[in-house]
């Protein structure tokens, strides 16, 4: 039984690590981001929010800004400029994880998007994009994607989906709070 899982490892790693795989590109060099396949898990969450769309601009790419006003994001050490690694704190639950992530696309004021980087990558390839779009009447309709890729992302949904969406809501929401004040 023992030499069975080995053998179910060892395949899953080479699948994951195989050259076009989602999990190959974790390791550098894919620095475009993914569309949802159909084996993709995806979560949105979106928000009307009414302020100026360079206020809420600003607060999505101020990295070091996220402490104070992100309750899911509470740490972000980086720059926003593409290729650019950024260390964050991200609250799972009751758990604090360290992650990595390279940016990927930094379009002023419309789109920002960063894939993770750290050793999970290996497993399950993870992109998150935010997006702001203006609204005839003023306000921006800002959403966020967070994409799930993989051999593993059933297993990354089935564990930790419900933290990472409860973390997008309050993001999605302090976001809003903050960027209307």
């Amino acid at each position: 039984m023992r030499r069975i899982a080995a053998v179910a490892l060892g395949t899953a790693l080479l699948l994951a690590l195989a050259p076009g795989s989602p999990a190959s590109a974790a390791s550098g060099g894919d620095e475009t981001p993914r569309e949802p396949s159909a084996h993709s898990v995806v979560y949105r969450e979106q928000a009307i929010i009414h302020a100026d769309q360079a206020r809420i601009w600003q607060l999505i790419v101020d990295l070091p800004g996220y402490a104070r006003w992100n309750p899911w994001v509470i740490r972000a050490d980086g720059d926003s400029t593409p290729g650019s690694e950024v260390a964050v704190d991200v609250v799972l639950g009751r758990h604090v994880m360290p992650a990595r992530h390279v940016v990927l696309v930094n379009e002023a004021q419309s789109r920002f998007c960063w894939r993770d980087a750290g050793w999970n990558a290996i497993f399950v390839y993870g992109q998150r994009c935010r997006t702001l779009q203006p609204q005839a009447d003023g306000s921006v309709l800002f959403k966020q994607e967070l994409l799930l890729d993989g051999i593993f992302s059933p297993a990354a949904d089935f564990t930790i989906g419900q933290a990472m969406r409860d973390g997008m809501a309050a993001e999605t929401a302090a976001l809003k709070r903050h960027a209307e004040q």
